[in-house]
């Protein structure tokens, strides 16, 4: 076995070209928190890339099994580390010794899918929702729920089987699924649905968090931070790499046979999950932890748990000691200086001014100098197309600042961007905010020339009309004098470019979803040089770069103001302004005279405390401590507390706003100093009712802040009283026009309706008088019939008497006997076929046939047609025989008039029948050379016929089909065969 291990040892040298001791490489495992899938792409790179392996590591991942508890198999020392959901923070909660050490999806994939008449949480209510409750982190969606007073109670829960089939078939109203999975499916199928997500309802809650027990922090603390620093470089590289990704998880860790469509599809979901642009990846918001955990607290019921135990519970990133390679350090001390070129005009990021390198990237470059402990040396340029330049002809080592283009990346390497700042575009002010690029095209847009952003959006916008020009300050120039719409770069600078030049006319007035994502570029001849900056940046921790760019930035962007508001606030501003003074001016001209002093200053502040107390607004101050100082009659009325009662609390916004969050953004509200805003808050009254104001602060001349607002509720109520008639309108419209087009329908079915009913009567009616007319020629013929035969007889008697014998006499004789006889028997036929007393009874089809037939024979024998027959021995039915034998009378009678028509030379009927799977079946077949296939579709139609108004109307057949499908139960077909038609007809066999 040793040998065996030997050899794989230097197998996997070969493999992966290790380089270093191995015997430094440790072991890991990583508990994933389900199957192989782009959900866990950032760690598959970290490995594939070597991350891992740079800082000693070999990590191996261990997929998610559903018997097992992760947090568990983390402790139990199954696994060194795990990723789980915010379940993590309850455990935690629950005396758990684990330790959160880095977020990656800051918030939940998880949502609720619904039928597309399902819009709002509350419409789940007696709803059938599969999954919800048998998952280990239903919580989230069940604190969604709770905010509109659903409990497990108010929905029917469904075990999660099949659940995207059974939301398909519309089994289940709602079913919890995951944005980066599940959406793929249903968009791909094409399938209508709405979403309710819990992060739209302030649900925001971690996901793909990264942890590990408290002993492993204790033992191994270089090894946790080794595997998170590497971890979240491994995510760097992913997001921006997703193709490459999505390759090497089809290639080796597809265990869910996903196609590269569906992974694609994943990783964009995730990326805004993931929320890179604005917050580190791999950070905790100690904040967002403690909302978290208020609501387990509240929703499981147990003990609520302090700041202070849940900031312990967090993985605090120490200052990075950096830790290079033997290769790196002899790189260095031969380098022994790296010459470096900047923008030189472009504050805050960075400027060259008086020889010397300052913004926020200078302060970045100070600390990586320290850390890897030899000069960074400033090569001097006038323009950033220069120092491009030096660094293609290698004149410079690195670039300070720079975005990664594909232009560039042929002779430069970057290291992990460490500033990202949002595109936006300056303009004149009071322009509409822009956010989207496709809404200035056609505009003339000003770029500094070689910046990286102009070579992305020629590529991503190529209409978009983009002037260069040589500098920030003559783009925002050209802005100025009209020469161009607007000027695009980074909010620091242009910001730093208006204020410093004070351009009162300019502003920013658009922010896009592009950014700059600014790195370190360094020659890409010394590769090297790159893998050591990127370890010099890891090892900066986030409080530096905060402090860094904090300490550089400062931006204001333009917003539209409501002018209405601010008269009002300016006015009431002056009023309590100018009463302030005008009492103050009265009490110093009245100094000398202390007693008339107090006096007219008790009546000033009686003045002002009746102007304060009877304005029809809000007014109210706190102190720095929260408490209340000012609070005037409109505010007793609102909230319901008297001044008196409100100043004995200790912390009254407790009263007002039970959510710690949000009586910290109030404090952050206090002591912001722009005036005349307005903010929306949702504050209580004293009996428990939640109401929407608006205030906004207003600064005396004293710089004390009072608070000014306006109670909203009843507006809002009206507002939302007018959207739903206006809904309700909309939907009685819908109605109506729904109405609309189904009477035209019933109307057209009432009509067909009645049209069969009419024929199925005049069938009816004609079979009634043809019975009556029968029965009336019966009568007619019966006394000349038996004349007829009487004087045969006689005629007979008198031959015998006189002994005549004449052969061909007594034939002709017999002849006339056999067609009276014939005559007597076909008027009978037509008595029993129009009678309307019929019953089902048990007959062969032989004799159905025959006495069709036999009603037909003359016109048969006339035309000289021949009729073959191939009828099954014995074949019975038990059914109406007079329905079946009119049909077979009606498409025999068809038949033969089409062979006279057509003047067939050798008329022929072949009539076959036989029994088949418990059905009779009859077809009859002509040899008059078939049916016009344009009359295919109508043969069987009311008043449809081919032959001259006095041959036919067009009924016969319409009747035969109503009569052997709505009377039989059975089929009536016609097919085109090699001589002729061939009309079938199939009924059930019956049983008596």
């Amino acid at each position: 076995m040793k040998y065996i291990y030997l050899l794989f040892f230097f197998i996997s040298i070969n493999l992966y070209g290790i380089n270093e001791d191995s015997s430094n490489t440790e072991k890991i495992k990583l508990q994933l928190q389900w199957e192989h899938q782009f959900e866990f792409a950032g760690f598959y790179a970290a490995k594939e890339k070597g991350f891992y392996k740079e800082v000693g590591l070999d990590v191996d991942f261990l997929e998610f099994n559903p018997k097992l508890n992760i947090v568990d198999e983390v402790l139990n020392g199954n696994a060194n580390y795990g990723l789980t959901y915010s379940s993590l923070i309850a455990d935690y909660m629950q005396g758990k010794p684990i330790i959160f050490v880095a977020n990656f999806f800051k918030q939940s994939p998880l949502v609720l899918v619904t039928q597309k008449d399902i819009y709002t949480p509350a419409d789940l209510k007696g709803k059938k929702v599969m999954g919800l409750l048998d998952s280990s982190h239903k919580q989230i969606i069940m604190t969604m729920l709770e905010k509109f007073n659903l409990t497990e109670k108010d929905f029917q829960n469904i075990p999660r089987k099949f659940s995207i089939e059974s939301f398909i078939n519309k089994k289940v109203d709602a079913v919890s699924v995951f944005t980066t999975n599940e959406i793929f499916i249903l968009d791909k199928l094409g399938i209508k649905y709405n979403i309710l997500d819990p992060a739209v309802f302030g649900i925001k809650f971690y996901d793909l968090n990264l942890f590990t027990t408290k002993s492993e922090l204790i033992n191994n603390p270089s090894r946790v931070e080794k595997f998170r620093n590497a971890s979240i470089k491994g995510w760097e590289y992913a997001l921006s790499h997703k193709e490459e990704l999505v390759e090497i998880i089809s290639q080796k860790y597809n265990t869910q046979n996903k196609s590269k469509e569906a992974l694609l599809f994943e990783a964009k979901q995730i990326e805004h999950l993931m929320l890179s642009n604005i917050y580190s990846i791999g950070s905790v918001d100690l904040s967002r932890v403690e909302m978290i955990a208020d609501s387990f607290a509240q929703s499981l019921g147990i003990f609520k748990e302090t700041r202070e135990k849940l900031e312990s519970f967090i993985y605090k990133v120490e200052v990075n000691f950096l830790e290079l390679t033997s290769k790196e350090k002899e790189y260095l001390e031969n380098k022994k200086e790296i010459k470096m070129c900047v923008d030189p005009n472009w504050l805050p990021l960075e400027k060259i001014e008086n020889g010397e390198h300052i913004g926020i990237s200078a302060e970045f470059i100070k600390a990586i100098s320290k850390k890897i402990k030899i000069p960074i040396h400033l090569i001097e340029t006038t323009k950033w197309a220069e120092s491009l330049e030096n660094i293609k002809q290698r004149n410079c080592d690195i670039l300070a600042l720079a975005e990664e283009t594909p232009l560039r990346k042929q002779y430069l390497d970057f290291t992990t961007p460490y500033i990202k700042v949002p595109l936006v575009i300056a303009t004149k002010e009071g322009l509409p905010f822009i956010n989207n690029l496709n809404n200035i095209q056609g505009k003339t847009i000003g770029v500094v020339k070689n910046y990286s952003i102009e070579e992305l959006l020629r590529n991503k916008y190529p209409d978009i009309n983009l002037v260069e020009v040589e500098s920030i300050q003559e783009g925002l120039s050209f802005v100025e004098q009209d020469k161009i719409f607007g000027f695009l770069d980074n909010s620091m600078v242009i910001n730093n470019e208006i204020q410093k030049n004070r351009m009162n006319d300019l502003g920013i007035t658009g922010q896009f979803v592009e950014s700059f994502s600014l790195s370190i570029a360094s020659r890409n001849d010394e590769h090297i040089l790159n893998e050591i900056l990127e370890k010099a940046l890891l090892s900066i921790n986030d409080k530096e770069r905060t402090f860094f760019i904090q300490k550089w930035n400062n931006i204001n962007y333009q917003t539209k103001i409501n002018n209405q508001l601010i008269i009002q606030i300016l006015f009431f501003t002056i009023v309590f302004i100018s009463i302030f003074i005008y009492w103050n001016l009265k009490l110093k001209e009245e100094i000398k005279n202390k007693e008339l002093v107090q006096k007219k200053l008790k009546e000033s502040e009686e003045r002002f405390r009746t102007l304060f107390d009877i304005a029809p607004i809000l007014l109210d101050s706190f102190d720095k401590d929260g408490k209340v100082v000012l609070w005037n009659k409109e505010c007793e009325k609102v909230f319901g507390w008297s001044f008196e009662e409100i100043t004995k609390v200790e912390k009254p916004l407790d009263l007002f706003y039970p959510d710690p969050l949000v009586q910290k953004k109030i404090f952050e509200a206090f002591n912001d100093n722009s005036e005349n805003v307005y903010k929306e808050w949702y504050p209580k009254t004293k009996d428990g009712k939640e109401i929407i104001t608006k205030w906004a602060n207003i600064k005396l001349p004293n710089d004390e802040l009072i608070h000014i607002g306006y109670d909203i509720t009843q507006q809002r109520k009206s507002e939302k009283i007018v959207q739903e008639r206006t809904e309700q309108l909309h939907i009685t419209k819908q109605q109506l026009e729904e109405l609309n087009c189904s009477l035209e329908k019933r109307i057209k079915d009432e009509i067909s309706k009645n049209t069969k009913q009419q024929i199925m009567l005049m069938h009816q009616s004609k079979l009634a008088q043809m019975g009556e007319m029968i029965e009336n020629i019966a009568h007619q013929w019966r006394q000349p019939l038996a004349q007829i035969n009487s004087a045969v007889l006689l005629v007979d008697m008198a031959l015998n008497k006189n002994k005549i014998k004449d052969l061909m006499i007594e034939n002709k004789l017999t002849e006339i006997e056999s067609l009276t006889a014939y005559m007597s028997k076909t008027i009978d036929d037509f008595k029993n076929f129009f009678s309307p007393n019929k019953q089902k009874n048990i007959f062969t089809i032989e004799s159905a046939i025959t006495k069709a037939l036999d009603i037909v024979n003359g016109l048969i024998h006339l035309h000289y047609i021949e009729v073959v027959m191939n009828i099954e021995k014995d074949l019975r039915c038990y059914s109406y025989i007079e329905e079946l034998q009119q049909v077979i009378l009606i498409i025999i009678n068809n038949a033969i008039d089409v062979l006279i028509l057509k003047k067939i030379s050798t008329p022929k009927i072949i009539i076959t029948a036989w029994k088949e799977k418990g059905n009779i079946i009859i077809n009859i077949e002509d040899n008059a050379l078939g049916i016009d296939s344009s009359h295919f579709d109508k043969i069987f139609e009311p008043y449809f016929t081919t032959k001259l108004k006095s041959q036919g109307t067009g009924l016969g057949l319409y009747m035969a089909k109503m009569i052997i499908e709505n009377g039989l139960l059975g089929l009536l077909s016609v097919e085109n065969k090699s001589n002729g038609a061939c009309f079938t007809i199939k009924i059930p066999e019956g049983k008596e």
